[in-house]
């Protein structure tokens, strides 16, 4: 983790993500709406920390749920963008109990949560799109 002296762009947002990012998942979330199924990946950054507590800035995003090493979270495309224990186990199992961050993208209504998953929970967190990240 990073530790800054400058605040966050955004006060009280705790994920950053850039146009790109939003429209990998837009573009990912339309293909599994075609075929009516589900996609996950993993979220590629970089942890932060400022006086204001932890943050991370989302960089990319993989399908390749081999790459954890440089991952800060995960994401999934489904009917729902609800976070429920079986996607919290599933990133407990890939990260263990550290605080993890995902976007959960509904691709039926078009629209996208962001959580921060600490200790087996899940909570909704404010987040910001940045152009040009």
């Amino acid at each position: 983790m990073t530790q800054t002296d400058s605040r966050r762009t955004v006060p009280g947002a705790e994920l950053f993500f850039g146009e790109s990012v939003a429209q990998y998942l837009a573009d990912l979330s339309d293909d599994v709406f075609s075929e009516e199924g589900y996609a996950e990946g993993l979220l590629l950054g970089r942890r932060y920390r400022d006086d204001l507590g932890q943050y991370v800035i989302i960089s990319g995003v993989t399908q390749d749920m081999t790459n954890v090493k440089d991952a800060v979270g995960w994401f999934k495309s489904s009917e729902s963008c609800e976070i429920n224990q079986q996607d919290v186990g599933r990133m407990v199992s890939l990260f263990g109990y550290i605080r993890i961050y995902a976007i959960a993208v509904d691709y039926a209504q078009g629209s996208m949560a962001m959580y921060a998953v600490e200790n087996g929970a899940a909570r909704k967190i404010p987040s910001a799109m940045v152009e040009n990240l």
